[in-house]
């Protein structure tokens, strides 16, 4: 079922992408005078085409992973005399760079206004307030402290965790030292350096804060072994355990709270074992035979068991926003985020990021299957960071995508007259190339997280 629910929605945040890409492309176009003969979402064998009045072919192809704007003239057709004039080629070469960078504009613009939205809505996170601080840790010896609340990082305000992580993000592979703003006992103001010097980031699994030494207050909160969800089909499910049940044993083991389960149960995948339970007041025995799945490269044991997490209540904050205040913070989160992303790209180049970091379409169905879950403020959080990111990839100066298409252009523009169709041509192979590798390696980094 999860898998299901991941694909529907991952195609779904893509064809919401790419139709919007393309119709930034199709818009521009067709407003230059430009004659569009085929717009496709997706590539491949067409599921479903009609011609329309205005001579365009619309398709909905097989494979969702991207889509296509065709114009007469943009390669090497027989055009009629009297089509001269509506040809791409014809046209100049800013009309053809405005219709190039229409697509990677369009996605910056869903995403102004997926996040402009997000915020009218309010998104709902964890406050910014720390818990217990390792002394010996980086954030610790910068002078970090229990209940501090984290106001900005590197002078650039934060409201949510979600939010410090995103400006920690920025930071990897740096050996500075990264600038907390913090507030402690509900007035003083503190700034605190933390040298980066020693910050190791787990390239496959990467808990950014942690690595620093950072908790949220909640996890310091002691979680009852209580049940408040039980999957559907799981160990736990079949075993008839049920929400309200508080464990107290596992093989005659007293468990004192929920991490202490968890560490019980994932040593024993494929075990049987005895729980006794609470239920209303009234001790029960259970026998469950533990389940088993492989996280991490090894195998673990799971019952399929939720925890209360309703404590965690009094630590969520909402930010929202007025018409004018939620299109303001659009803007900054649409300038943030392509900021991270060319940030991320360029250590990605220099090797301060490793290219395990590379994420695939099995990890964007997570993500998107995931942030549908939390609910639709969260979805479109995650669609809009990805148009952003999909903006983004598409003005790399890559042959085969827009900004290699837009390089050639600015190249003509400059000498003016194009270049060679031998040297686009040896420039569209060694594109096509560079991005099916890099393709290639998200896929295998994502195969090698399951």
């Amino acid at each position: 079922m999860s898998l299901l629910w991941n694909t529907f929605y991952f195609i779904l945040a893509l064809g919401i992408l790419v139709t919007i890409h393309e119709l930034g492309h199709f818009w521009v176009a067709r407003k230059l005078g430009v004659k569009v003969l085929t717009f496709s979402i997706g590539f491949g064998k067409p599921l479903w085409q009609r011609k329309g009045k205005d001579g365009v072919n619309y398709v909905v192809a097989a494979i969702p992973l991207g889509g296509y704007v065709k114009m007469l003239g943009e390669q090497d057709d027989e055009i009629a005399p009297g089509d001269l004039q509506y040809a791409f080629n014809r046209k100049s070469v800013w009309a053809r760079i405005a219709i190039v960078i229409a697509g990677p504009l369009a996605n910056f613009i869903l995403a102004i206004f997926l996040y402009w939205w997000m915020y009218l809505l309010g998104i709902t996170g964890l406050s910014t307030q720390v818990g217990q601080i390792d002394k010996a840790s980086i954030a610790g010896q910068a002078g970090l402290s229990n209940k501090d609340v984290i106001s900005a990082v590197d002078g650039s305000p934060v409201f949510l965790m979600q939010g410090v992580v995103k400006s920690v993000a920025a930071r990897i592979g740096d050996k500075e030292t990264l600038q907390l703003s913090v507030t402690r006992d509900n007035e003083t103001e503190k700034n605190l350096a933390l040298s980066l010097k020693n910050w190791v980031v787990d390239d496959e699994s990467p808990d950014l804060l942690g690595g620093l030494g950072i908790r949220h207050v909640s996890a310091d909160v002691v979680i009852k072994p209580e049940i408040s969800f039980v999957d559907s089909g799981t160990p736990a499910d079949k075993a008839g355990l049920k929400a309200g049940d508080l464990i107290t044993a596992f093989n005659d083991k007293p468990v004192a709270d929920w991490a202490e389960l968890v560490q019980m149960t994932v040593a024993k995948p494929n075990k049987l074992v005895n729980l006794i339970i609470d239920r209303e007041g009234e001790l029960k025995h259970f026998s469950v035979v533990i389940g088993s799945r492989e996280l991490n490269g090894a195998v673990s044991g799971y019952l399929g068991v939720r925890p209360n997490l309703e404590f965690r209540s009094q630590y969520l904050v909402t930010r929202k926003g007025t018409f004018l205040e939620s299109l303001v913070l659009a803007l900054k989160e649409t300038g943030s985020m392509l900021a991270l992303s060319g940030k991320l790209f360029y250590k990605l180049i220099t090797g301060d990021l490793s290219p395990k970091s590379l994420s695939g379409p099995i990890s964007i169905a997570e993500g998107a299957g995931g942030s549908a879950k939390s609910g639709l403020v969260y979805f479109i959080s995650f669609v809009a960071m990805i148009s952003v990111n999909l903006g983004f990839i598409n003005l790399l100066p890559v042959p085969l995508l827009d900004g290699g298409h837009l390089l050639f252009y600015l190249v003509e523009a400059v000498k003016g007259r194009p270049l060679s169709d031998k040297v686009q041509q040896v420039g569209m192979q060694i594109g096509m190339i560079l991005v099916f590798s890099i393709m290639a390696l998200a896929i295998f980094n994502d195969l090698s997280r399951l």
